[in-house]
């Protein structure tokens, strides 16, 4: 009789411990399904014309930065052109305006 006690507690323990957890999920669900409906209504103010809308400005906004980042690449590619002929010219100046250079260039 006592092990029938026993047996019999031991299974409303695990019983009680299962239906703990169930409802701790139906927990989470409640929880998930208040989130659903929330986003639900969230979207049901947003009209498909403003999605359409913000999508065109969006992607003008993305081709206008594509082409920033061409001219800037273009600009770059001046700029090192240029900064490479200065480096240029400042090493011929300075090439002939050594001593030794300019009494090579007076015996011609």
């Amino acid at each position: 009789m006592a092990n029938e006690i026993q047996n019999l507690t031991t299974d409303i323990s695990r019983l009680y411990e299962e239906i703990t957890e169930k409802t701790q999920s139906l927990g989470h669900l409640e929880a998930i399904t208040k989130l659903y409906e929330e986003l639900q209504n969230e979207l049901q103010e947003i009209s498909a014309d403003e999605i359409d809308l913000l999508q065109t400005q969006i992607k003008s906004s993305l081709e206008q930065m594509v082409g920033i980042s061409k001219n800037l690449a273009v600009i770059r590619a001046l700029k090192l052109t240029l900064n490479g002929h200065e480096d240029a010219s400042e090493s011929i100046k300075r090439f002939t305006a050594s001593p030794g250079m300019r009494r090579t260039l007076e015996d011609r």
